[in-house]
């Protein structure tokens, strides 16, 4: 019933339900995953979740949310397959076409529902390609894993890249035209900013050093003020191409993973 009046934000099918809870952000076979928080009253949250149909392959996806990802994002929903194989020498090395003597195989290994790119790199799983789509974010063919760009609407134009978004599981940012390009090695220090940029890092970061939270405190005084200090920012070398912001996108990436 409920499926008919709220808005499925998943890529799967499934049957949607309401609940309160605190801590809403976590999936499980049986649990499900979050669909949407829709009312947060602080020391709890009344929140949809949706319990994914089943089938052979895990959590079934929505044919139609397949159409929207590969439409709108450069990339594909395919199996992701590989093998582990003995070459002439027994030397195991792994390969992503089966082989033909099947006596080779020591393993395989397949990801239903991956995303990936044209050429089939694996980019992640259809969480990840669906959250491309909702950020209007395209695959970066010659760095698909770890760089996308970002896609805004231009009306003269039509769909432009405006900058590149490096990223891992554990976070990312976004680089323009006029950010700096980030150097994972770069110390900031005063003289390369705006006095009132500074200033607002400064104070910022003395904010978090006088933080109750002892993990956050200590995380901050060993990382010093780059902290605080956006990727986006950190960096001596202001970009002037969308070829340096890809490159700063790719820096991050890797200095991410």
């Amino acid at each position: 019933m409920l499926n008919s009046f709220i808005k499925n934000n998943t890529p799967y099918l499934g049957k949607i339900f309401l609940r309160f809870e605190k801590f809403p952000e976590y999936s499980g076979s049986m649990s499900g995953k979050l669909n949407k928080i829709h009312l947060d009253l602080g020391f709890t949250k009344l929140v949809s979740r949706i319990i994914p149909t089943n089938n052979e392959d895990g959590w079934m996806v929505d044919p139609e949310k397949i159409k929207l990802i590969e439409t709108s994002t450069g990339g594909f929903i395919r199996d992701h397959e590989w093998w582990i194989v003995k070459d002439d020498e027994g030397k195991t090395k792994e390969v992503k076409r089966k082989p033909k003597d099947e006596n080779a195989i020591i393993n395989s290994f397949k990801l239903p529902n991956s995303f990936v790119s044209k050429k089939g790199k694996y980019i992640g799983d259809i969480d990840e390609a669906w959250w491309y789509y909702n950020n209007n974010l395209y695959v970066c063919e010659d760095y698909p894993r770890g760089v996308a760009e970002k896609i805004e609407k231009d009306d003269s134009l039509g769909n432009v890249i405006v900058g590149y978004y490096g990223h891992t599981h554990r976070g990312g940012g976004l680089f323009k035209i006029g950010d700096r390009l980030f150097d994972s090695k770069y110390i900031p220090k005063e003289s390369d900013y705006m006095r009132d940029e500074w200033n607002e890092y400064v104070e910022k970061y003395k904010e978090i050093c006088n933080n109750k939270d002892e993990f956050m405190r200590k995380d901050a005084i060993e990382s010093g003020i780059q902290y605080i200090i956006p990727f986006k920012r950190r960096g001596l070398k202001d970009i002037e191409t969308l070829k340096e912001a890809k490159q700063a996108a790719i820096n991050l990436s890797k200095y991410l993973s």
